[in-house]
């Protein structure tokens, strides 16, 4: 097996713009540019209702069920999305979203079409709907595929997660580490916890568990917040546990990386940057066929920030229209630190952007 640095060789806390710089060029030029990533969700249900959870504080339909009242975006327009993204520039789509993607039927139909048009595809999952049996097409249609688990105990997990599926759980990651083993498939396999005020505990055992489990990584991130704090993240215990954050790094091997996010760990759920560029290069689109600048926006002020529906309009139409556009624009008047979640997805990138935005003096003296 490919060995690797263990600090972060995936580049997990920070990101990835410096080798997309034609697209931030144009953008700096005025350019209406391609998002190059879509965090998407094909379904808006989920079979456990974690206490981190956006979907549940908001009281999303189908969380804990994963099968009442929930929206299970179509194949067509998964297919038809998956396409038109690749053709007008968008580099990349994590299967993400606000529910548990493995649910909706046609989940496997859509891995076969992204691997078809070979488009890059993440997948993030609970892992219970994980089937072994389909271990060829999860590991060579997705680039990486990453189980979220913040606890390491049967207890905790029932604690954390609101479900008994712990041992599934690891029995999937299992069969998924065995057959990428067997057959050489080149999808990166991970674990990702997130950190809240009932688990730093799990962090450690979580480590050793991802080395035992045979995983190429296991990440751990702070809890996002809403912006009244409705989720209770301890944004500043979490920056007083570096001791906790290295001890579980000593887990690392030289094909196993343990990635404490560091950067929004110790940044006490506070964005150095005043304006939201990032969704000009990382949208997000629900598994009801909402498309939004981010997933904060899903069930907040929806009418303000919904850019179309990729169910009822094409994508490469709701990303050339002006209501697009519009919205990208109204971002930019949100107040980042009152309006928005903590540590969001685009956080990384704006501080980037910012950057590239406000040069300092003395350019030259490099």
């Amino acid at each position: 097996m490919k060995t690797r640095n263990v600090t972060d060789s995936f580049n997990m806390d920070g990101h990835k713009m410096l080798w997309h710089l034609d697209r931030v060029h144009a953008w700096q030029q005025g350019e209406r540019v391609a998002p190059l990533h879509i965090d998407m969700g094909i379904t808006t249900g989920c079979n456990m209702a974690c206490t981190y959870c956006y979907g549940v504080i908001q009281n999303r339909a189908g969380y804990g069920t994963g099968n009442k009242g929930i929206t299970h975006m179509p194949k067509e327009a998964i297919i038809r999305t998956f396409s038109q993204a690749k053709e007008v520039g968008v580099r990349s789509i994590a299967i993400i979203g606000e529910g548990e993607n493995t649910l909706n039927p046609h989940f496997h139909d859509a891995l076969e079409h992204g691997r078809e048009i070979g488009l890059d595809l993440g997948l993030a999952t609970n892992g219970v709907r994980l089937n072994p049996a389909r271990a060829e097409l999860l590991l060579t249609a997705l680039t990486w595929l990453r189980v979220n688990i913040s606890a390491a105990t049967q207890d905790a997990f029932k604690r954390i997660h609101k479900t008994d599926h712990y041992e599934r759980v690891l029995q999937n990651v299992r069969a998924l580490v065995r057959a990428k083993a067997e057959h050489g498939y080149p999808c990166t396999l991970g674990l990702q916890m997130v950190v809240t005020a009932e688990n730093f505990d799990q962090i450690v055992p979580l480590a050793k568990l991802g080395r035992d489990l045979g995983v190429d990584y296991f990440v751990i991130k702070p809890c996002s917040d809403t912006p009244d704090g409705a989720l209770e993240s301890p944004h500043n215990e979490y920056a007083e546990k570096t001791a906790i954050y290295e001890e579980a790094r000593t887990w690392s091997t030289n094909t196993y990386e343990v990635v404490p996010k560091l950067a929004k760990l110790m940044d006490h759920g506070w964005k150095d940057y005043p304006v939201c560029f990032g969704t000009q290069f990382i949208i997000a689109i629900s598994g009801n066929g909402n498309a939004f600048p981010c997933g904060h926006w899903f069930d907040i002020r929806t009418e303000e920030f919904l850019m179309g529906n990729v169910i009822e309009t094409p994508f490469a139409e709701i990303v050339a229209s002006e209501r697009y556009w519009q919205v990208q624009k109204h971002v930019q008047s949100v107040d980042v630190n009152h309006e928005c979640e903590t540590n969001c997805r685009q956080h990384y990138v704006n501080q980037f952007l910012s950057k590239l935005s406000n040069p300092p003096d003395h350019l030259n003296f490099v």
